[in-house]
């Protein structure tokens, strides 16, 4: 009788532990508790090319950005993509205070967006740019048609511009985007004429409107 109680007492001790490596009981104890900022699991990605309008004030007058930006989107959530812009003025040069003169501006650059809730119709997104870009002083020829220009001034430059905004799904493939930022620029500084074109020249708030196609 002792004897048969001690042989299933060494039995259910023998037992315990291969009880304990149940699957149940051994993936709570593999469970990672750590959040990631990109989750563990199947990655879900897509990607967009957009054509892009901005509004601005540039070398102090209202004007018009245009350019085209793309993407690769992460989960419906992340975006790493780059952007080119561009804007001249050559066509208007009598409006500028140093006669017979225009800017060109041109900026691209690495492009980051966190979208909010992208599922959604009416959602947020949040981006920046991290770029180069140049700005050109040009003047005409007195004797050459309107647009004969010669290089007076050009510079390279940093720039940086955060921006947000209010994004639209209108089809799975087709998105509508409306928002604004800041354009921070360093680098530019000549005097030409009379005229001072400095940092200030194509910094400032801007207004944006963004169409995106492709699904994601």
């Amino acid at each position: 009788m002792v004897r048969s109680f001690s042989t299933l007492t060494l039995l259910v001790f023998l037992a315990l532990p291969m009880y304990s490596q149940t699957p149940g009981a051994d993936s709570a104890k593999v469970a990672d508790p750590v959040q990631t900022l990109i989750p563990h699991g199947e990655l879900h990605s897509g990607g967009f090319g957009a054509l892009v309008v901005k509004v601005g004030a540039i070398d102090g007058q209202t004007s018009v950005l245009f350019g085209g930006r793309g993407g690769w989107v992460i989960n419906r959530t992340f975006v790493i993509g780059g952007g080119g812009y561009g804007y001249t003025d050559m066509m208007h040069h009598n409006q500028n205070s140093v006669a017979d003169t225009g800017v060109s501006f041109g900026y691209g650059g690495l492009e980051l967006e966190y979208l909010i809730s992208s599922s959604n119709v009416v959602h947020a997104t949040v981006m920046t740019l991290i770029g180069a870009g140049g700005l050109a002083v040009m003047r005409r020829y007195p004797y050459g048609p309107d647009n004969d220009y010669n290089t007076i001034y050009s510079t390279s430059c940093f720039v940086f511009e955060p921006a947000v905004n209010v994004e639209v799904n209108i089809l799975t493939w087709l998105r509508l985007g409306i928002g604004g930022g800041y354009r921070f620029v360093t680098g530019i500084d000549a005097v030409v004429g009379a005229k001072t074109y400095d940092n200030s020249t194509v910094s400032g708030l801007f207004g944006a409107a963004t169409l995106k196609f492709g699904p994601y």
